[in-house]
């Protein structure tokens, strides 16, 4: 009996599944934080590559001061990298780890700069692993361990001090009494703080603590900050960075309060007060070590995987590859070399990693190669992802298929993988690739058993009609019945809607949708934004870079030249812009810099300044400086507007923007919505022309970014 006769016995299923929708159409994640892959996760599937990778993780949990190595985990293009790196991020299996996934590889930054700040990013964003902001799961745990050693070491005044009586105070510390109340307090208080289990998981759990004691948390904050102070005795710049990290940590997990942390850790680390200031590296590499520490010290391994290298790398098909990889993997070096206690995890394309690897200077080599032991698991060099057998590809498409039934109520009147035979199932498994390559088939397949569409595929139990049958989609009019027209909707098209390459506008659309969804879940937090300086930057240059090269316009004025970032001076978090040739019909270009001023509070006339001095470089570097600043602080004063008046004097032509939260945000996201069209083209394509989409989505930004219209 053919599908189609199997089908006709489940006729008012079939019109239930019209309605539902093909479970196929998301068929692969986009980026480690799709949540498609906790959907349709299936645990059996690469369970032995995911112990291994967890077990290297926890290698750093049980020694956190290892040397850093590095494991490349490879796999054709669709192979489930992806989906693997989400279930070591996101999943249930292993204890907690900072896993750090950028989005962007920013080629032209020193490489320390760019994961240092990549792990800010990662610390202060809104983005969730295993259900938790990373700032909150390592703010609570190092609050609770700092104030349970202040605690245990204070004296009965200060305990005292912390618990004070209601009325006459003064009166009661002075004759001794309430010490007994006091002590009994404290000891309830360091009774739960001797159990780590209970803040493993919920929210706020050091601020309930100290709620029930009735202890306030601005008074436990100052309380574990003068402990700090007393107690951290070295005075160096390693000292001074750990005293301001652990007192930014306890005042999140007391009070609520990131700004503080967020602050230091975007200008404040460059601003310690230190007999001989330290360049812009050193700065960069003791801010690294220090934050390791604090890490290493709770036994948080750090991660940093990186996802798509091919995307990642390669994020202009014209780039000279071997090059960028080349300076990718010194950097990795480099930082392998400089500190100890983090692990590199490299999801790659296996075509790309033996087309670059061997290419590299033999020092690189030896030391990516480097094989990693781990107890249980053997000696692992790389892991390398296969096509899944028929076995687990049953169980991946039961499980997009169960919870399709499971709402319709119709799964226990179904033949299993129904609307498909068990027999497609295994045809498919046996003759794809990739595990994308097969939910793609199970895709036309379900439309084309459940729409009936004038189609047929190589996986009907229909008599193929080629001599010699192909594995892969084959489609072919069906001539045994004539189309009967059911009905006629009618839809305007513009001219332009889609691309040689087959990416439709509505597509580009549709993923710039999702990019910026994420993108403001990641910037929602109070010190999101600020952390997130080096990031938004890059996302300018991005920006910058990808209209001048789709000819995007801003009335007469259009981009000759752009630089996405020009690094200056001795500051790492200001001492960036981007460089924007803006020209207007015949006249001669204009060198625009735009920068974002960021800075709040003692760190704002500090930014201004840094990215004012960009108008003193010898040579001129630019003519006109343009400053995005956030549009609910744009007022200039006390020494900022100092600073600012001083420039006016010297002759320097710069201008103040106001940016909206959703400007923001497109900053953010849009280096990850190019890798999703990326994604979304055959191996080789370039982009289709993105002119009209960033002039209708981005019209005010263009503006802000670019020279006055005359």
């Amino acid at each position: 009996m053919t599908a189609v006769a199997d089908l006709s016995a489940h006729e008012p299923a079939l019109e239930l599944l019209k309605e539902a929708g093909n479970p196929f159409r998301n068929y692969f994640a986009r980026n480690p934080d799709d949540d498609v892959c906790a959907r349709y996760h299936v645990a059996e599937l690469f369970a032995r590559e995911r112990s291994q990778l967890l077990g290297v993780v926890d290698l750093y949990r049980q020694t956190p001061q290892m040397p850093c190595e590095m494991v490349p985990i490879l796999g054709n293009k669709g192979a489930g990298k992806t989906h693997l790196l989400h279930s070591i991020k996101h999943g249930s299996d292993g204890a907690w780890q900072l896993l750090v996934t950028p989005g962007t590889y920013q080629k032209d930054s020193d490489f320390m700069e760019y994961l240092l700040f990549q792990v800010i990013d990662t610390l202060l964003g809104g983005g969730k692993q295993k259900g938790r902001r990373p700032l909150e799961y390592i703010s609570e745990e190092l609050g609770r361990r700092l104030l349970l050693k202040a605690l245990t070491t204070a004296t009965p005044e200060e305990q005292l001090g912390l618990f004070p009586s209601p009325a006459l105070g003064w009166l009661t510390r002075k004759l001794g009494l309430g010490s007994g109340q006091a002590q009994e307090r404290t000891q309830w208080l360091v009774d739960n703080l001797s159990r780590p289990r209970q803040f493993q998981g919920g929210f706020a759990q050091l601020r309930r603590l100290c709620a029930e004691s009735h202890l306030d948390g601005e008074r436990a904050s100052e309380f574990v900050c003068r402990h700090i102070d007393k107690t951290e005795e070295e005075h160096n710049t390693a000292g001074l960075m750990r005293r301001h990290l652990h007192q930014g940590f306890a005042r999140a997990a007391m009070v609520g309060d990131e700004s503080e942390l967020a602050n230091f850790l975007t200008y404040g680390f460059a601003e310690l007060e230190v007999k001989v200031q330290p360049t812009r590296q050193d700065l960069v590499l003791s801010l690294f070590k220090v934050l390791l520490e604090v890490f290493q010290s709770l036994n948080i391994p750090v991660v940093a995987a990186f996802d798509q290298l091919e995307d990642l790398l390669l994020a202009r098909r014209a780039d000279d590859g071997h090059r960028t990889a080349e300076a990718f993997f010194a950097g990795i070096v480099q930082a392998m070399h400089q500190l100890s206690g983090v692990c590199f995890l490299v999801f790659a394309e296996r075509g790309l990693w033996n087309r670059f690897i061997p290419s590299l200077d033999g020092y690189i080599q030896d030391r990516l190669n480097n094989p990693v032991h781990v107890p249980g698991h053997g000696t692992v060099k790389a892991l390398r992802l296969e096509a899944p057998p028929a076995e687990l590809v049953r169980r991946v498409t039961a499980a997009r298929l169960s919870g399709l039934f499971d709402k319709l109520g119709e799964k226990e009147e179904l033949p299993a993988f129904f609307p498909f035979t068990e027999e497609q199932v295994d045809q498919v498994a046996r003759t794809e690739p990739t595990l994308r390559d097969m939910l793609q088939q199970f895709r036309h397949l379900f439309d084309h058993l459940v729409y009936g569409e004038v189609e047929k595929t190589a996986y009907d139990e229909s008599p193929p009609l080629r001599a010699n049958p192909v594995p892969r989609l084959r489609i072919a009019p069906v001539e045994e019945e004539p189309a009967r027209i059911k009905s006629v909707v009618m839809v305007e098209t513009p001219a332009n809607s889609t691309d040689s390459t087959g990416l439709t506008m509505a597509g580009a659309g549709e993923a710039w949708d999702r990019a910026m969804a994420e993108a403001q879940a990641k910037l929602g937090p109070e010190g999101s934004v600020t952390g997130a300086t080096r990031e938004l930057q890059a996302g300018l240059g991005s920006f910058l870079r990808i209209c001048h090269e789709h000819g995007v316009k801003v009335g007469p004025w259009r981009l000759q030249h752009v630089v996405p970032e020009w690094s200056f001076g001795e500051h790492p978090t200001y001492g960036v812009i981007s460089i924007a040739h803006w020209v207007c019909k015949d006249g001669q270009p204009w060198k625009v810099g735009v920068g974002l001023f960021l800075g709040r509070g003692a760190g704002k006339p500090k930014d201004l300044e840094i990215k004012l001095s960009s108008l003193e470089a010898t040579p001129p570097m630019i003519d006109h400086l343009i400053l995005l600043r956030p549009d609910d602080d744009l007022a200039l004063t006390g020494k900022s507007k100092t600073v600012w008046q001083d420039a006016e004097k010297r002759g320097r032509h710069a201008r103040l923007e106001p940016v909206s939260a959703e400007h923001f945000t497109i900053l953010y996201g849009f280096p990850r919505w190019l890798t999703a069209l990326g994604e979304d083209l055959p191996a080789g394509q370039p982009l289709p022309n993105l002119a009209d989409l960033l002039q209708e989505r981005c019209e005010k930004l263009l503006e802000q970014v670019c020279m006055p219209c005359p």
